[in-house]
This record gives structure tokens, C-alpha cells and sequence, in this order.
């Protein structure tokens, strides 16, 4: 039962290190800008390899939403 406190700790900084990773590692840039799209505020992303400009509304924001939650939920 001593070991509580320091178990905790540990898997705090895990859980803490593992959510850092997925948002700074293995969340790409499109996911990052399109999150927070919705109909009323659509974000318009810039492809940086093809120049291509594309408008996202609530099902792409939704959807790179997802996307980010899987990627963390599987690294933490």
C-alpha cells in the first residue's frame, strides 16, 4: 500500500508524456487547423505540398476531431 502514491505519479507523467506525444508527434497539421471547423465558421486549409486550398464546415471538423482522439487514445 506505500507504493500508491508513487504509482500514481508514474502513470500521471505517462498519461501526461503519452497525450504530449500524440499532439505534438503523431497529430498532423491538418487535423490541428480543421478541429474546430464548424458550418457557421468553415476553416479553409492549404495543402503545403500541392497548394491546394479546401473548405471544411462541421463534418470535416468532426471528422479530423476523430481523428485526433483515436491518435492520442492510442499512444496514451
Amino acid at each position: 500500500m506505500t507504493h500508491r502514491p508513487a504509482s500514481f505519479a508514474a502513470l500521471l507523467g505517462l498519461t501526461r508524456a503519452g497525450s504530449a506525444l500524440g499532439d505534438f508527434w503523431v497529430q498532423n497539421d491538418f487535423c490541428a487547423r480543421v478541429m474546430g471547423a464548424s458550418d457557421d465558421h468553415p476553416v479553409t486549409f492549404k495543402d503545403p505540398a500541392t497548394g491546394e486550398e479546401t473548405t471544411h464546415g462541421t463534418a470535416g471538423g468532426r471528422s479530423a476531431c476523430l481523428h485526433h482522439c483515436l491518435s492520442v487514445g492510442l499512444v496514451t
